[in-house]
């Protein structure tokens, strides 16, 4: 494949352990047309980062193994060597997801591009919500897609789906990347944000910008325009593995996992209905994936990150 240069619609992400769901995950942004996708990785057991440089050399996407230092937050450190070895401040537009978020774009023809031509010339982040699904009716952990297999939605005002991600006009204007927006912006003036809903407001420049682009306002949780679908639970025993692995958001590798409790997966996993929207990409992002699997190699990684991932979640029973 070829990435246009300079790319208009560029997504980076920070993964360990994903290699399941990552052919997926990189097919669906494909087809809504982002021009690059980098992908770090640091500290994998299940071949993910074969997988990824697999990916990397059929052209696919960038993969940056992460070596960590010690103290260094996983997703901060990816962004930041993402950011270092590959001009990504060039792009028109810059967003972060994790290998369980997918964009989902309601108008136009439902591509990246037909959100971003909704921003006026003078809008610099899209800010957007999230739709965060449940793990039923799936009891255990199963290869194949994500999107397909778990359709059940907590309520729209949920405070999960408070959880906003962006997308960054010009991202050279800041000094740092986190996982949910851009932060350390170099202008000491409002940066102008417009919202799933299409409204505008300004951002507060005495104000750090992780506290106003992090999580939004629960009642005003919106996905007219586009919004995230979030799969932070899929099944229970994957759940448990998430567990297991630790947060990338943090510099321990199994700091605050007390935040995925039995008790957070019980407070995400209540009834507030289907959602199907996200098929709408099915055909396209299986096409895409059977492109993939036309490498040997990929099909050969693929293969291995699904027995890992068994294997893992076997021990863990």
């Amino acid at each position: 494949m070829r990435f246009r240069l300079p790319p208009r619609h560029t997504l980076i992400s920070s993964v360990k352990d994903e290699g399941p769901f990552l052919l997926e995950w990189v097919a669906h942004h494909l087809v809504l047309g982002f021009d690059r996708i980098l992908i770090a990785s640091n500290d994998c057991s299940d071949g993910s980062e074969r997988l990824l440089g697999a990916l990397d050399q059929a052209g696919y996407i960038t993969h940056v193994p992460n070596k960590l230092k010690p103290g260094e937050i996983p997703q901060h450190a990816g962004y930041e060597k993402i950011r270092r070895l590959h001009g990504i401040d060039q792009t028109e537009w810059l967003m972060m997801l994790d290998a369980d978020e997918f964009l989902n774009v309601h108008v136009g023809d439902h591509r990246v591009a037909d959100l971003t031509e909704r921003a006026e010339a003078d809008v610099d982040v899209v800010a957007l919500y999230g739709m965060f699904f449940t793990s039923h009716p799936v009891a255990r952990w199963q290869a194949g897609r994500v999107c397909a297999a778990f359709t059940h939605r907590l309520p729209t005002q949920h405070k999960a789906n408070a959880a906003l991600k962006t997308l960054t006009r010009n991202p050279g204007r800041f000094r740092g990347i986190h996982n949910h927006s851009m932060v350390g912006f170099k202008d000491k003036v409002p940066l102008q944000v417009m919202w799933g809903d299409g409204t505008r407001t300004q951002t507060d420049p005495a104000l750090p910008l992780w506290r106003q682009l992090r999580n939004g306002d629960v009642k005003a949780v919106s996905h007219r325009l586009a919004h995230y679908n979030h799969y932070g639970l899929k099944a229970p025993d994957s759940y448990a593995l998430r567990r297991a692995r630790g947060r990338g958001a943090v510099a321990e590798t199994n700091a605050e996992t007390a935040r995925h409790t039995e008790a957070y997966f019980a407070e995400r996993n209540q009834p507030g209905g289907e959602d199907h929207s996200i098929a709408r990409y099915g055909a396209q992002v299986q096409a895409m994936m059977g492109e993939m699997l036309g490498h040997q190699k990929i099909k050969r990684r693929q293969r291995v990150c699904e027995e890992s991932y068994a294997a893992m979640l076997a021990a863990l029973r």
